[in-house]
């Protein structure tokens, strides 16, 4: 282990060990995240080429995303002020696709981590049938915060450290996007990079799941520095997901509450929809402060805890 992955490491337990950063917001003495998993991955890794090609163009590559959080790196050509640049199809395309920039990409170092929900967490969550748990709720508002604050933190102790940082979820410039083949997507996917980073592979439901399950939420920052990557144990993205592995699972389908989730993959409108409007009034509502949630499909499924397969072969 590199000293610096060993600092960021050590940076994460003492942020998760502080239960006044660490907690599920106001009237409650809770913790929001309960462990976590690391993964790193380098700038120049294919697949960050595979995300613009199959997402969008809309969506950073790790030299994208740092220049663009770099206030002292210079843009050659196209002045700083200048929103967008149309292609010859006329779609709007962010400046930095048009900026050229010098920094080698191997030069970067994506380090991703996934978030445990806490065991009281999941088992309010998984008896929940329609909407979710104040727990979970509370996790996806103030346990969200969290993340960020992380994020916010961790640059700047690499900073003094001497490592510049910057955490691209936290960038004015990141947004929601829509995807020709995929529907609503962003700039940055937490959950794709944590893939790349070799934290795990998607599940049907659209989760990732990690070696503790996918009961999780997502972050990441990029630094200028050379950590070695962790080695994808997997084959394809979708290795970890029963349905894939060997169509003996559908337990996430029979979860949603809106029917969003099929064989042929999620509607993420559908979910949208429920997520926003259908559980943001039931949790001011029920719980009395303004927020949303559902994550019954990341509950009460073989891999809210762990990786399935795995998890069913140490049962026999």
């Amino acid at each position: 282990m590199s000293l610096l992955q060993s600092f960021i490491e050590r940076f994460i337990e003492g942020f998760l060990a502080d239960r006044e950063k660490n907690n599920l917001g106001p009237g409650t003495s809770e913790k929001a995240w309960e462990g976590f998993v690391l993964g790193f991955s380098n700038g120049a890794d294919e697949l960050y080429g595979f995300l613009k090609e199959h997402i969008g163009r809309f969506h950073w590559s790790p030299v994208e995303a740092f220049v663009l959080g770099q206030s002292n790196v210079p843009t050659p050509v196209v002045e700083a002020q200048t929103p967008v640049a149309k292609d010859q199809s006329n779609e709007s395309i962010p400046l930095r696709e048009v900026v050229p920039s010098l920094l080698a990409p191997d030069r970067l170092t994506v380090v991703s981590w996934a978030l445990c929900q806490t065991q009281a967490a999941k088992e309010a969550n998984r008896v929940q049938t329609r909407f979710p748990s104040e727990q979970w709720a509370r996790s996806r508002i103030f346990g969200h915060r969290f993340i960020r604050y992380l994020q916010k933190n961790l640059v700047k102790a690499l900073a003094l450290e001497g490592f510049s940082a910057v955490a691209p979820a936290l960038l004015p410039e990141w947004r929601e996007a829509e995807s020709s083949d995929y529907g609503r997507a962003c700039t940055w996917s937490e959950r794709h990079v944590a893939y790349i980073s070799g934290l795990g592979t998607f599940s049907l439901c659209g989760g990732l799941i990690t070696e503790r399950g996918q009961a999780a939420r997502f972050g990441s920052v990029i630094v200028k520095a050379h950590i070695p990557p962790t080695p994808r144990s997997y084959s394809h993205p979708f290795a970890h997901c029963l349905f894939y592995h060997d169509g003996s699972c559908t337990e996430c389908v029979t979860r949603c509450p809106v029917g969003s989730v099929g064989a042929a993959g999620r509607d993420k409108e559908a979910c949208a929809r429920h997520l926003e409007k259908t559980t943001a009034e039931y949790v001011k509502r029920e719980y009395g402060f303004e927020g949303y949630g559902c994550g019954l499909c990341q509950t009460g499924v073989p891999c809210e805890s762990g990786i399935p397969a795995l998890l069913r072969e140490a049962r026999t």
